[in-house]
C-alpha cells in the first residue's frame, strides 16, 4: 500500500505535504504517531469510563484547530515533550492499559495519524488485545480516513461541533465541518452498527456523538439536535456538554460560558425529541476538570 503520509490528503484539508521526509501540514504533526500521555481517565461518559477508568491514548496535533480548544497545549503541538510512538509501541502501550484493568482503549484525535494507528491496532489484537477500542474525534473526518479502522475499532466518539458554516470559519477556518462530520458519523454508524451494551453497563460498540454548548450557540444546538435525532434517534447516543470554558485567547462571545437557562433549554429540547440514549453534563461541569496533566 502507498505511504498515506508522503503526500498527506488524510484530513478535509489536503495539505499534500511530505510528513515522511519532514513536511508540516495543517496538524503540525511528522508521520510518526506523537504521544502526550497515555493513562487510565475517568473524565469521559458513565459507559467509557466505568468505575476502573478508560485507557486513554492522548495524541499530539489536530486537523481542525478550534480557537476555544480545552486542549490547545497538544492539539497545537506546543508542548515539546511528546513521545514518538510507531505502531509497535503503541500496541504495547495499549496492552500496558489492558494489564492495568482499563475498560476500554480509548484513542483521542488519532485521525491525522491513522494509517499507523489502524496497524497499532491489528498489531495489538494480535497480540492478545481484546477491550472495546474507541476513536475519539473531533469529526471533521473522511470518510476515505475512517475506514482505514473499519473492523478494528467498536466505538467511536466524534464531535459535532457546528452546524453554521459561519461558525465553523469563524472557530476552526473550516466552512464545511457539518457536510463533512455528517458523512464521517455515517461511516461510523455503520461500521458499528446500533449501541451495544454489556451486562457491565459498559458501551461494546456503537457510537457517542458529544455536542459542546458554545456561547450565543443556541440556535446552532438546535440544528444538530434535530439532525442526529431525525437521522438516527436512539441508535447512537449523544451527549450534550457544557463544560465549555474560556481559554486565554477567547475573546468576544467566546470569552463567557454559554448561560444556564441556554443549557437547560437545549437539555430540555433533547428530552422532547424523545431520545433516550443521551448524556446531559451538569452546568457546574468545567473543562479545566477534565484535562488531564498533559506534559507542557
Amino acid at each position: 500500500m502507498d505511504n498515506l503520509f508522503e503526500k498527506c490528503t488524510l484530513c478535509p484539508r489536503h495539505c499534500e505535504v511530505n510528513r515522511v521526509s519532514g513536511g508540516v501540514g495543517f496538524c503540525r504533526m511528522p508521520d510518526v504517531p506523537v504521544v502526550n500521555i497515555y493513562k487510565l481517565h475517568y473524565g469521559e461518559e458513565p459507559i467509557i469510563s466505568g468505575t476502573n477508568g478508560s485507557g486513554t491514548v492522548f495524541f499530539e496535533g489536530c486537523s481542525l484547530g478550534c480557537v476555544f480548544c480545552q486542549n490547545y497545549s497538544i492539539s497545537r503541538g506546543l508542548t515539546g515533550h511528546g513521545t514518538k510512538m510507531d505502531s509497535h509501541a503503541l500496541a504495547k502501550a495499549y496492552l500496558n492499559l489492558q494489564s492495568e484493568g482499563a475498560n476500554n482503549i480509548n484513542l483521542v484525535t488519532p485521525m491525522h495519524f491513522a494509517p499507523a494507528v489502524a496497524e497499532s491496532i491489528a498489531i495489538a489484537k494480535s497480540e492478545g488485545l481484546t477491550l472495546p477500542v474507541a476513536v475519539n474525534c473531533s469529526g471533521y473526518d473522511l470518510v476515505s480516513t475512517v475506514k482505514l479502522f473499519d473492523g478494528l475499532v467498536d466505538i467511536y466518539i466524534p464531535d459535532m461541533k457546528f452546524f453554521s458554516p459561519k461558525l465553523s470559519s469563524e472557530y476552526s477556518k473550516a466552512p464545511d465541518y457539518f457536510s463533512i462530520c455528517c458523512s464521517a458519523i455515517d461511516e461510523m454508524v455503520r461500521q458499528t452498527g446500533d449501541i451495544v451494551i454489556g451486562s457491565d453497563g459498559l458501551i461494546k460498540k456503537g457510537v457517542i456523538v458529544r455536542h459542546l454548548i458554545l456561547p450565543g450557540g443556541l440556535f446552532d444546538s438546535k440544528h444538530i439536535i434535530d439532525y442526529l435525532t431525525s437521522r438516527y434517534g436512539n441508535r447512537i447516543f449523544i451527549s450534550l456538554m457544557s463544560q465549555y470554558t474560556p481559554m486565554p485567547s477567547c475573546t468576544g462571545k467566546l470569552a463567557g460560558k454559554p448561560s444556564k437557562r441556554t443549557c437547560d433549554t437545549l437539555a430540555e429540547y433533547l428530552a422532547s425529541t424523545g431520545q433516550t440514549n443521551a448524556f446531559i453534563q451538569e452546568y457546574e461541569s468545567s473543562g479545566n476538570e477534565m484535562i488531564p496533566d498533559f506534559k507542557t
